[in-house]
């Protein structure tokens, strides 16, 4: 499961140095993120009426070249794995040259809402569509 959205760099995102800042590589993600559950009917909103969340409990990152105002840049999101998270895999690259800007991978662990409980398995309703990978 991988999807890649397209994104023109504005200004707002810009450090005092005219790069991206780095936490808006985050938001990049997020929007990658959304965009993949999405097209399997699951936003966050789907996630909450089966009484579920996936909070991001940890995230590795890699800063390999900057982003500049103006450049298009594609998002990429991979999931890869289960175990008892959601892993997934990101690459930020300019969409021209095709030269990696950032890395990432997150683990999002599922919580049941009412019990603010954290799952050590992926519900049923999950399972059916992230169960292929393990």
């Amino acid at each position: 499961m991988q999807k890649e959205i397209e994104i023109i760099v504005p200004f707002y995102d810009l450090d005092p140095m005219r790069v991206v800042w780095h936490g808006n590589y985050l938001k990049y993600m997020e929007g990658a993120r959304c965009a993949l559950l999405d097209e399997y009917s699951l936003n966050y909103d789907d996630m909450a009426k089966l009484g579920y969340a996936f909070p991001v409990v940890t995230m590795q990152a890699k800063y390999i070249k900057p982003a500049i105002f103006g450049q298009k840049i594609i998002v990429k999101i991979t999931h890869i794995s289960n175990e008892n998270f959601l892993i997934f895999k990101y690459e930020i690259s300019d969409a021209n040259t095709h030269d990696k800007i950032f890395t990432a991978e997150t683990k999002q662990m599922v919580v049941n809402i009412e019990t603010h409980e954290s799952c050590f398995q992926l519900p049923e309703p999950f399972l059916k569509i992230f169960g292929g990978v393990s």
